[in-house]
């Protein structure tokens, strides 16, 4: 059965929570550039954030020779993230 402190706990990270002005996560993808360009439109439409980002994973075959494999990493979040003007 939870405790007082428990409650204060979970209380607090709620607070927390709210506080928090960048939108939540939703779920994160590793994909296709083609993938992640489609996934950005549908985004959109249904008026969700991303944030897109690629990078090189480097592996090595049976044989042992290095391969480099791209790699596009999109969060999509609840809400597109606002930005103060400069």
């Amino acid at each position: 059965m939870p405790t007082d402190e428990d409650f204060a706990e979970i209380t607090q990270l709620l607070e927390a929570d709210e506080t928090d002005e960048s939108p939540r996560l939703i779920v994160t993808h590793i994909t296709s550039p083609e993938e992640a360009l489609e996934m950005v439109r549908a985004a959109q439409v249904l008026g969700l954030g991303v944030r897109l980002s690629n990078r090189l994973r480097i592996e090595e075959d049976e044989d042992g020779e290095a391969t480099a494999a791209d790699e596009w990493v999109l969060d999509l979040l609840e809400s597109p993230p606002e930005v103060e003007e400069e």
